[in-house]
């Protein structure tokens, strides 16, 4: 058994599949390390009687459809998978119903394509189409500064000049949160309230959330569309597992990273939960520092700059989804909607604030994927996934004997507010129902209570100062991270780009180091 590697990835989520997959496609010796026994984590599918559920993936922006390629079909393509998976696009963005922070209902139906945006906009929010043209004019101004920022070697002076001289408006909006910056381009109050919907794709109410991150994400949605695998989200991971293996990689499945091995201040390998040791100079972890430093080191090991930055976080959200399988179709039923978002009030802090208590949390993200695929079950039935966040550790205090009740007491009370603000029957025709809660998530991707938002999304720890920090923040133990922990926190496509930009820092600062010696060598 060869035992030394290059790099070793622990953990097969999307983020670990595609640092591993990008370092097979460089050449490297790695080694990908999974506890369970297919990879993916939580892009992956399950089976229930006659029918196969998608487990997490709702929407996967930043692909793009045709000659319109985004960032994420970018680093597909570079992986050599992108023509091995079969992709549906997802017709319309979203829709929300809910109520306005002045009491008004909503029920908005949006679409993709940044005009075609503002204009549905125009028509629940007549007026609104200014400010929505400055807004998105803004985040083309972003952009912007995103690419030339790729293109910069590091962030040095030089660099911050340039950004001050040609892309003011990035350091305008960089410290501040998206209600600020919604509120300076005089978005109408209800307007903001429709753009805003797509807070928990993040999980930070949009009073704290960066302006740059939400904006980043939702251009990039509208822009690009969406898809999802015909073959759920496992068609996605095997293909990316597929393509490690094709150019020399190696994945050991049910391989629990129990210890990390340190020594003299470094890491330097793997102990697995069968005493098998691997050796690496460069361990990449696709899961949480939380864990990593206070149950995969030796206390005295960790230095107190990652321990004081990791108790400084606050986890995100928790994941609540009740996978629903109907013995009718979606055209009998009346569905025809992809997502629906139900929200009791479009103010994101105060719902924010409802969804940290078992008791007030009534929100529902809900998932019917025959709308994009409507192969995905037997002719005849229908896939649904109905999903909440809780913003609290909540579920701790869920006594055991108490633990199936109320979950199931939850998914009732979910499916009914379905049925009742969609005026559908979704109960008289369930033929399978699957619950997970966050003990759920926390047991099978050994994420802490459960979240399956990494971190929680503030201006201090936010996306723009993980950026611009990522080569500073790297632990003085050599660990780099990625995936939903990663610096572009969670979401497929956010986690893909930290596994791939982990192991572009790895191999640009290795290449720096051998030109440093070539130089001292030469002289």
């Amino acid at each position: 058994m060869n035992n030394n590697w290059d790099i070793i990835v622990v953990g097969a989520g999307i983020g670990g599949l595609t640092a591993a997959a990008t370092a097979a496609i460089s050449g490297k010796k790695v080694l990908l390390l999974e506890k369970n026994n297919t990879p993916g984590g939580a892009m992956t599918s399950f089976v229930r009687g006659r029918f196969e559920f998608e487990a997490s993936l709702q929407a996967f922006y930043g692909f793009g459809i045709g000659e319109n390629a985004g960032s994420a079909r970018k680093i597909l393509d570079e992986l050599k998978v992108s023509s091995a998976v079969n992709w549906a696009a997802i017709p319309m963005a979203y829709k929300i119903i809910t109520k306005s922070c002045d009491g008004e209902n909503i029920n908005a139906n949006m679409p993709f394509g940044i005009e075609n945006y503002i204009e549905k906009m125009e028509e629940y929010v007549p007026g609104s189409r200014p400010s929505m043209e400055r807004l998105f004019a803004l985040a083309d101004d972003i952009d912007d500064t995103l690419e030339f920022m790729k293109t910069a070697d590091k962030y040095d002076f030089k660099t911050v000049l340039t950004v001050l001289k040609r892309h003011l408006n990035f350091f305008r909006t960089a410290p501040y949160s998206v209600d600020d910056v919604l509120n300076s381009l005089g978005v109408p109050p209800k307007a903001q309230d429709i753009f805003n919907a797509c807070w928990q794709f993040i999980g930070t109410p949009a009073d704290s959330l960066s302006f740059i991150h939400y904006i980043t994400i939702i251009r990039s949605y509208l822009i690009f569309g969406a898809v999802v695998p015909k073959f759920r989200s496992y068609e996605l991971s095997m293909a990316i597992a597929s393509s490690i293996e094709r150019h020399g990689g190696h994945i050991w499945y049910n391989s629990k990273a129990d210890r990390i091995l340190v020594k003299n201040g470094k890491a330097y390998g793997v102990k697995l939960s069968d005493k098998t040791e691997v050796y690496a100079k460069n361990i990449i972890c696709g899961i949480s520092p939380s864990t990593v430093f206070s149950k995969m080191i030796n206390h005295n090991d960790v230095p107190e700059r990652d321990l004081q930055l990791t108790n400084a976080k606050s986890l995100g959200a928790r994941g609540f989804s009740v996978y629903l399988a109907l013995n009718r179709s979606p055209e009998t039923l009346g569905i025809t909607d992809y997502s629906v978002f139900l929200h009791d009030t479009a103010n994101t802090r105060e719902q924010f604030s409802l969804m940290g208590n078992l008791d007030t949390n009534n929100t529902v993200t809900a998932i019917c994927l025959n709308i994009a695929v409507a192969s995905c079950s037997p002719k005849g039935t229908t896939l649904m996934c109905l999903s909440s966040l809780y913003t609290s550790d909540c579920f701790s205090t869920v006594k055991q004997e108490d633990y199936y009740n109320l979950k199931y007491s939850l998914a009732k009370k979910m499916i009914e507010r379905y049925e009742r603000e969609l005026n559908v029957n979704l109960h008289d025709y369930i033929e399978e129902i699957e619950i997970a809660t966050p003990m759920t998530f926390a047991r099978y991707i050994s994420s802490p209570q459960g979240t399956i938002k990494g971190y929680l999304s503030l201006q201090w720890d936010g996306v723009v100062s993980r950026a611009m920090m990522r080569k500073d923040d790297l632990s003085p133990l050599g660990i780099r991270f990625c995936g939903g922990f990663g610096e572009k926190f969670s979401g497929l496509c956010p986690s893909m780009q930290t596994g791939y930009n982990t192991v572009l820092d790895l191999l640009t600062e290795e290449k720096e180091k051998a030109a440093k010696e070539e130089a001292i060598n030469e002289q």
